[in-house]
């Protein structure tokens, strides 16, 4: 489907352990995710990870563990601004779909900071042509507006299979609407 360029999937263990070869089979992904990863890390490991490659889009999840080791939400949303700018500066026509921090059962009482820090791409999104935040947060949400456990392994925080499938059909539905 995507020749020339790849679909570059970054961020922390939550991109690590999405298998593309079974999850987007069609599409030219590249899964350079890593465990425990914060975005000033993604920022640090910048010409590894990102530079080397042609990049048509960018799916990018990274944000949890900053919130969960007491970053602020202004000081995730200013790192995430900080690697949005360098990857459209470095690839201009680049798309970058942002999966917002995830609400997990094992960090339920940090949600308050990562939805605020969500709620901040949001809206910055709006003013910015080349960034989809593509809302996988609220679907995982039970009615009672608390993470559904059905989504996750028994960490509650990493994603089961019936988690990646949420996940896939929403990020896929965006990017075949978004990406010529």
């Amino acid at each position: 489907m995507f020749s020339d360029s790849v679909i570059l999937f970054i961020g922390s263990s939550s991109i690590r352990l999405w298998e593309l070869d079974q999850y987007f089979p069609d599409y030219n992904g590249l899964n350079r995710g890593f465990g425990g990863a914060h975005i000033s890390d993604m920022l640090y490991f910048f010409d590894i990870i990102v530079n080397p490659y042609s990049i048509k889009a960018i799916v990018f999840y990274c944000g949890d563990n900053d919130i969960a080791s007491g970053k602020t939400p202004e000081r995730v949303f200013n790192d995430f601004i900080h690697i949005y700018d360098k990857i459209v500066r470095l690839f201009p026509r680049v798309k970058f779909y942002y999966i917002p921090i995830k609400p997990s059962i094992s960090r339920w009482d940090k949600w308050d900071n990562m939805n605020q820090t969500n709620h901040k791409i949001l809206t910055w999104s709006k003013w910015n042509s080349a960034l989809y935040y593509v809302n996988t947060a609220t679907p995982m949400l039970e009615i009672e507006g608390i993470p559904n456990p059905k989504l996750f392994i028994e960490d509650g925080l990493h994603l089961n299979v019936t988690g990646y499938d949420l996940w896939t059909k929403i990020v896929r539905d965006r990017i075949t609407l978004t990406l010529d």
